[in-house]
């Protein structure tokens, strides 16, 4: 999952925009997401995004006490027909997160190194470490993450192809 660490921004703050989520779609906070016919869609590998699910809510602001699929909200909600969630989106491509990636760092060239860029895996809630390129990709690679309580293939990232920002 990704995990919000900071803000490029003067008052330290995230631009954060509610979007419903497509039917049938499960959503985690910390989730990389995107845009399909007006509404969210997981990432999914390679291209433009949108951002990353800060929390979930009723359309009306009100907290989710179920999962969408008969159990207790978790942080994870699967939308059905008709439903009326939103999952809030950090849009903002200042704000940095940490995020695994789904192999030991250095395998491929630049894994760990700012400047580089990775995409997501299919499940877009790590970098696919296999992707690490010097050009375009979904996410810029600021270095890895200094804090210890995190995995040791996790890297500090901001959004570099965006659906929001063209």
């Amino acid at each position: 999952m990704f995990k919000f660490k900071k803000s490029g921004l003067p008052n330290g703050a995230r631009i954060l925009k509610e979007y419903v989520i497509t039917n049938g779609q499960t959503i985690s906070v910390g989730e990389a997401v995107k845009l399909a016919s007006g509404k969210l869609v997981t990432w999914g590998a390679g291209g433009p995004g949108l951002g990353i699910v800060a929390d979930i809510r009723k359309l009306d602001g009100s907290p989710l006490t179920d999962n969408g699929a008969g159990g207790n909200f978790t942080n994870t909600y699967t939308a059905g027909a008709g439903e009326l969630a939103v999952a809030v989106v950090d849009v903002s491509k200042l704000s940095v997160y940490s995020v695994a990636q789904d192999a030991a760092l250095g395998t491929t060239t630049g894994s760990g190194l700012a400047g580089y860029n990775a995409d997501c895996t299919a499940a877009s809630t790590v970098l696919d470490e296999s992707s690490t390129v010097s050009t375009t990709a979904s996410f810029c690679i600021e270095g890895v993450d200094p804090d210890t309580e995190a995995p040791d293939n996790s890297v500090l990232v901001h959004i570099q192809e965006s659906q929001f920002w063209l």
